[in-house]
C-alpha cells in the first residue's frame, strides 16, 4: 500500500514537473514569436498550436482504442515501429495522460493566451477599435474554442475508427526518433509487460 502511494506521488510529481517545463518552454517560445512577428504570422502560429492540440488528442484516443495483437504480429515480422506501437498500446493510460492532459491542457492554455495577444496587436494597429476590445476578445476566444472543439470532434471519430493505423504511424515516428537520437524512449516495453500488467486483448 505504501509502495503504491509512493509510486502515485512520484507520478504526480513527474506530471507536475513535465507540465511545468513544457508550458514554460512552449509559452516562452510562443510569447517571443508573437512579439516579433507580423499579425499574419501570429495567426499561423495560433493555428499551428491548435493543430498540435488536436493531433495529440487523436494520438491519446487512438492509443486507448487500439488493439495490441496486430502490432505484436508486425513486431514479429520486424516491421519498423511495431515494437514502439506495442509500447503505446500497452501503456495507453500514460500515453493518454501525456497527449490529452499534459499537451492538450498546455496547448489549450497557450491558444487562449495567443488569441488575447492577437487582439492586443489588432488594437495596436487599429487604435480606433479600442472601444470594441471586449467584443474582440469574446469573438477571438469563441473562434479558438470552436475550431479546437470541432477539430477534436472530427479527430475523435478518426482516432476510434483508425486506431491501429494511427498507432502504427506514431510508432514509426518514435522508432525513427530513437534511431536518430539513440534514446530508448520505449525501453520499458522490453520487459514483457510483467511490471505493467498483462498484454491487452482485442475487443
Amino acid at each position: 500500500m505504501a509502495g503504491r502511494r509512493r509510486k502515485s506521488w512520484k507520478h504526480l510529481l513527474l506530471v507536475f514537473v513535465l507540465t511545468f517545463v513544457i508550458a514554460a518552454v512552449a509559452g516562452g517560445a510562443s510569447e517571443f514569436l508573437m512579439r516579433h512577428t507580423t499579425l499574419a504570422i501570429a495567426w499561423v502560429i495560433l493555428l499551428v498550436v491548435i493543430l498540435i492540440h488536436i493531433l495529440f488528442d487523436i494520438v491519446g484516443i487512438a492509443a486507448t482504442a487500439a488493439s495490441e495483437a496486430p502490432h505484436h504480429a508486425r513486431a514479429a515480422n520486424k516491421v519498423h515501429g511495431a515494437r514502439q506501437s506495442v509500447f503505446l498500446v500497452r501503456n495507453a493510460d500514460l500515453v493518454a495522460n501525456f497527449a490529452n492532459d499534459i499537451i492538450g491542457d498546455v496547448t489549450g492554455t497557450l491558444s487562449g493566451a495567443m488569441a488575447a495577444s492577437i487582439v492586443l496587436d489588432i488594437l495596436h494597429l487599429y487604435s480606433g477599435m479600442a472601444e470594441m476590445e471586449i467584443w474582440l476578445n469574446t469573438l477571438m476566444l469563441a473562434l479558438v474554442a470552436s475550431i479546437t472543439v470541432t477539430g477534436k470532434a472530427v479527430g475523435k471519430n478518426l482516432a476510434i475508427r483508425e486506431a491501429n493505423e494511427i498507432v502504427a504511424v506514431v510508432g514509426g515516428i518514435l522508432a525513427s526518433v530513437e534511431k536518430l537520437t539513440g534514446w530508448s524512449l520505449t525501453v520499458r516495453n522490453q520487459r514483457g509487460g510483467k511490471k505493467h500488467g498483462p498484454a491487452r486483448k482485442d475487443s
